[in-house]
């Protein structure tokens, strides 16, 4: 029987490709390749039906597994449908008493993985939410589903992540002495008409040239968008201990704009001291000194030599200089904040306290979904999104565990635990069918080739 379907479908697939090259209507490359590879996503779809209901055939003879696990039928042909990397895709399968477990089942959902009324199969909700961390959700359903999905459902796959499993992993803990975290943020525009802070964290060992740039040693990236600052720092703190041994850590540098936030840090980490990064500091020096620039030159040089009273009395030169009001209230701010942080300006003329690059973070992980296009995000949406940003932005890959919902988790894993069908030794025959067709034996990695290559090795992802 599986040798009967299999060749019936492979019979049609050849038979439309002949009928399609056979016609005398005039086609452009491109036409060609669009209307073969529409044939063989269909030729894909009716594969991944006839696997699905040949697995759905060999549970219910299964008769031995069946009565352990305690499943009588229902009834016969219940209709299910999933949205794949190759389409819709609509197959029956068999509905079960489990009388172990006083409920009603589809063992053939459990062992494939299938959520309970999920529409989307687990591969293409990974790729839909790992899109939409690059760019916008309606590009992510044109990407990835050539627009047949809604953007509101990409948003609901974002929404729904699992925060908590969006932690990069490491092998073993890292011995390094000198630690460096740069901290900024992002001004993001809510739905509700007001902006937010949006925090963010860098944990990186030092920086390295590669051309005219400097690049972080590996960088992992944290978000605070809704957590107090003790609650983020917290996290931070146990994220530095998670990756590295703090025996060996004998100095931390935390490089940002002098924020109270960030000055918090430490508080949480007795190794670290402060650093006020050059961004910020040639920022605040440049716009205090728009109308008297012939002043740069002493404050650079009070600052180099560690001079504070070299500072102040330059500063008070600019006061009474000062042409109004508003140039007056400029300076006075500037003398408070390079006052308040002169022991993280400083510190640069006693330690090498490497460089940092807080605003070309927040640019490279934030600003660049978030707020560098007029948009506006709710708070579950942001908060979502920019643990996603920080989590891809320090090389982690998006999974099939963390597009699952927390509630479905101890569930679905306790469904598989107790499935013992294996559905490898029962597809051994249709596997065998399957490496007989030529694409297999070429080769050459096509969508195709994957496709029946997984079902073959019974790893088959849809």
């Amino acid at each position: 029987m599986n040798k009967v379907i299999l060749l019936q479908i492979v019979s049609n697939f050849i038979s439309e490709i002949l009928k399609f090259f056979c016609s005398s209507h005039v086609r452009t490359l491109a036409e060609i390749e669009d209307e073969l590879f529409r044939m063989t996503k269909a030729f894909i779809r009716e594969i991944v039906k006839a696997y699905l209901e040949l697995a759905d055939e060999a549970i219910l003879k299964d008769k031995t597994s069946r009565k352990q696990r305690g499943l009588v039928v229902e009834r016969r042909d219940d209709k299910r449908s999933v949205y794949t990397i190759f389409g819709d895709i609509s197959f029956d399968r068999t509905y079960y008493f489990d009388k172990s477990h006083d409920k009603y089942v589809y063992p053939l959902d459990e062992a494939l993985g299938l959520d309970k009324y999920e529409r989307l199969s687990k591969t293409v909700t990974v790729k839909l939410v790992e899109t939409a961390g690059q760019v916008s959700y309606a590009k992510s359903s044109m990407n990835v589903t050539e627009g047949e999905l809604s953007r509101q459902t990409v948003k609901n796959k974002i929404h729904s992540l699992n925060l908590e499993a969006l932690k990069t992993k490491v092998p073993k803990k890292r011995g390094v002495e000198v630690l460096h975290i740069d901290a900024d943020e992002d001004h993001v525009s809510l739905q509700e008409g007001r902006n937010t802070n949006l925090p963010l964290i860098c944990i990186y060992e030092g920086t390295f040239k590669e051309g005219s740039k400097n690049r972080c040693i590996n960088p992992i990236y944290m978000s605070g968008y809704g957590k107090d600052t003790d609650e983020f720092w917290l996290e931070v703190t146990d994220r530095i201990y998670e990756l590295y041994d703090p025996e060996d850590i004998k100095d931390i540098y935390i490089h940002g704009d002098g924020a109270n936030w960030i000055r918090q840090g430490i508080n949480w980490l007795p190794e670290s001291k402060l650093v006020l990064d050059k961004f910020h500091l040639n920022k605040a020096i440049l716009e205090s000194t728009a109308r008297q620039p012939e002043k740069r030159r002493d404050i650079y040089r009070a600052i180099n030599t560690n001079d504070l009273n070299f500072f102040k009395k330059i500063s008070f030169e600019m006061l009474n200089d000062a042409l109004d009001e508003k140039e007056r209230r400029r300076i006075k701010d500037f003398r408070r904040y390079i006052t308040n942080n002169w022991q993280s300006i400083t510190i640069r003329n006693e330690e090498d306290c490497g460089s940092s690059s807080p605003e070309a973070h927040v640019s490279h992980v934030l600003s660049s979904r978030l707020s560098s296009r007029p948009m506006a995000w709710s708070r579950k949406g942001l908060k979502a999104m920019s643990a996603l940003r920080a989590y891809i932005c320090s090389g982690g890959m998006v999974t099939s565990e963390q597009v699952k919902k927390k509630d479905q988790e101890g569930e679905n894993a306790d469904k598989r635990h107790k499935f013992t069908l294996n559905l490898g030794d029962i597809f051994g025959s249709v596997a065998s069918e399957l490496g007989c067709i030529t694409v297999l034996k070429t080769g050459k990695v096509t969508p195709l080739y994957t496709s029946l290559k997984g079902i073959c090795h019974s790893g088959f992802d849809f």
